[in-house]
């Protein structure tokens, strides 16, 4: 089957996407979606129905189908913004608009063999030729077969016309020999679907390595950063699934999102980062990374002893990896345990001074250190971090409150006005971490005073 549209022809059978004559690379998934589309474009499509069509109702992020959605609009030359093709309905879903001609494919009459050449053709017994009605012949294949999760057209088996010739055999014979040729199909069949998977894994396995390469390069410290890095990681995820690091690296991005207030669904968000990583733990519980993620996750569901616990064994069995201790550094902080978290913060200061991650660390020996009223001290360091991290919003907040503190009103006012800019929304009533103890609001009175000084409102 052949679908054409605009100076595009996708092919089902090949699984191809041209567009005039050349061959536009697509990923699988990206092709299972314009497939989905045209095929129901007839109506609206849900992305509630798109991600049980295409993800099998796994949980997906909102960025990652987005993410997805934009790559069909690129491989057939359409963009969010003109939507000739492919048009977004708000609220109600998507739906392929291009006008469609629908062709069968002509099929290649096979070269007729010299005389004498190749294989020859048996005549069986009636019994024998019933026996190979389930073998595929003149091009009608079996139904598409489920390759690495997604649905490929099985490689079509190679025949040989022969020019017939009859022989007197025995009924046995021509059982034994109808048996034989299945055999041999099924045999070769297995070849061929073993190698496209194998080829199609291996290029699944690569471009999710590309995807986390890029995602890498990006520090998530806004809002835009975090949905960029968790659809690259998701999309990685749903290459290559068996990866631990992969799935490390998605709950790092949607544990995130929770902490920093950039989430929009914080239940379903955690119970997605929760699953993430049970399954990276299965596949390599003792992986440093996912070791990380697991105690990312335990923090934002607020389970602080839990989480210092794990943290800190897999800190004795892997010493130069500071996230672990910038974690229990955290989750002392939020159990009101200042001098305990100064220590671990200053410690992955110590381990890696030149981290892209030395802002969180630097965030939180600032907080303590105004916590404590060493406002100097927490200027430096709060300066340092907005200055590593200017999006992240909760640096210049503490700085505006520090700088007040100590009567340097203008500096206070500066910093407070970029900390809006970022959450214009935030007032004394929400500001805060979303996990804090009372222990821990306890040690925000300070703060909070340098805040209203600030101009946080009420």
């Amino acid at each position: 089957m052949l679908y054409l549209f605009d100076d595009c022809v996708l092919d089902l059978d090949r699984r191809e996407l041209r567009r005039g004559v050349t061959s536009i690379a697509i990923e699988p998934q990206v092709f299972d979606l314009l497939e989905y589309l045209i095929r129901h474009r007839e109506r609206v499509v849900s992305r509630d129905e798109l991600i049980e069509a295409i993800w099998g109702g796994r949980i997906v992020s909102e960025s990652a189908l987005t993410t997805r959605i934009s790559a069909v609009r690129s491989a057939v030359g359409d963009s969010g913004t003109e939507q000739r093709l492919i048009k977004t309905l708000p609220r109600k879903g998507i739906r392929f608009v291009g006008e469609v001609r629908e062709e069968q494919e002509a099929s290649e009459e096979p070269a007729s063999p010299s005389e004498g050449a190749g294989l020859q053709a048996v005549a069986l017994q009636a019994s024998a030729s019933q026996a190979l009605e389930a073998v595929p012949v003149n091009g009608n294949l079996p139904a598409r077969q489920a390759i690495d999760g997604h649905w490929e057209a099985p490689p079509p088996p190679m025949f040989v016309t022969v020019k017939p010739r009859r022989f007197a055999v025995s009924r046995a014979a021509g059982i034994f020999a109808a048996i034989g040729l299945l055999c041999f199909g099924a045999l070769t069949w297995s070849y061929f679907a073993r190698s496209a998977q194998s080829e199609r894994t291996s290029a699944n396995i690569g471009t999710a390595a590309k995807l986390t390469h890029i995602a890498e390069q990006i520090n998530m410290t806004s809002r835009g950063d975090y949905e960029a890095v968790r659809g690259l990681r998701q999309w990685a995820v749903d290459l290559d699934p068996h990866n631990a690091e992969a799935l490390a690296r998605l709950t790092f991005a949607i544990v995130t999102g929770v902490l920093n207030h950039w989430s929009s669904d914080v239940a379903a968000d955690l119970q997605a980062a929760n699953l993430t990583v049970q399954e990276a733990i299965r596949i390599a519980p003792e992986d440093m990374m996912v070791r990380g993620a697991q105690c990312h996750v335990l923090r934002a569901m607020r389970q602080f002893e839990a989480a210092i616990k794990v943290c800190g064994q897999s800190a004795k069995n892997f010493p130069k990896y500071p996230f672990l201790h910038k974690e229990i550094g955290y989750n002392e902080l939020m159990l009101g345990r200042l001098d305990e978290a100064l220590a671990e913060f200053l410690e992955a200061d110590r381990i890696a001074p030149d981290s892209k991650l030395r802002w969180s660390w630097n965030q939180g020996i600032g907080l303590i250190y105004l916590m404590q009223g060493e406002d100097q001290k927490a200027i430096d360091r709060l300066s340092r971090a907005a200055l590593e991290a200017p999006n992240a919003g909760h640096p210049s907040a503490y700085l505006a409150s520090a700088y007040a503190l100590v009567g340097r009103e203008q500096e206070a006012r500066d910093a407070m006005d970029h900390y809006m800019k970022l959450w214009p929304q935030t007032s004394l009533a929400n500001f805060g971490p979303t996990v804090g103890t009372a222990a821990f609001n306890a040690k925000m009175v300070r703060v909070r005073e340098g805040l209203r000084l600030a101009g946080l409102t009420e």
